[in-house]
């Protein structure tokens, strides 16, 4: 999963703005990375990205704000990344589950910083749902997508489904009560679940 990369979410600004903003973010992210979510401090924030912490406040009521605009910004580009990629050459279930199954690999990739996301998500300030709902947005569109316009699939019900399962998986998998993999696994098994079969063959 990259650490670094430009954030897509609510609140873009002028040019230097939108840079400090990218700056502040990519500074909890590389944190979140290296120590989980403990290690994203503000103060901490605020010297790796060489901004006071009045600018951090100015944009991020908190770091669980910080953290989620960093997945906001991660989901965005797998999106984009995954949706210009050839797609399977089978029927929507083997489209889906590759898609998905290229996502769970990413996640995977990063277990601290995943750990440290899911801590995030699990917010109930009211601040931070402008991020959960692009968030969710972006999941949708990303598994309706990879479904594609296929007859007697209800494909935005299949992806609320399915990012039910998904955030379910991986938070089984960063609390230590599943093994690596099985994140992939769920969705895989999820998608079969969902997809008749013979749109998939």
């Amino acid at each position: 999963m990259p650490t670094s990369a430009e954030t897509t979410t609510p609140q873009r600004g002028a040019d230097g703005k939108a840079a400090r903003r990218t700056r502040i973010v990519e500074a909890a992210m590389n944190l979140a990375d290296e120590g989980g979510y403990e290690a994203v401090q503000m103060r901490a924030v605020a010297e790796r990205s060489n901004v006071s912490l009045g600018t951090i406040y100015r944009h991020f009521a908190s770091k669980d704000d910080l953290l989620l605009a960093g997945l906001a910004g991660w989901v965005h580009i797998l999106r984009r990344r995954l949706e210009s990629e050839s797609v399977s050459s089978g029927g929507a279930a083997d489209r889906l589950a590759d898609v998905l199954g290229e996502a769970a690999s990413a996640a995977e990739g990063a277990p601290v910083l995943m750990g440290a996301l899911v801590t995030a998500l699990s917010t109930t300030d009211p601040s931070a749902a402008q991020y959960k709902l692009y968030i969710d947005s972006e999941v949708g569109e990303m598994i309706v997508a990879a479904i594609g316009a296929e007859p007697g699939i209800d494909a935005a019900g299949v992806a609320r489904v399915v990012g039910h399962v998904w955030l379910s998986a991986i938070t089984r998998w960063v609390g230590g009560l599943a093994e690596a993999g099985s994140v992939e696994a769920e969705l895989r098994h999820a998608v079969k679940m969902l997809i008749p079969t013979r749109t998939g063959s």
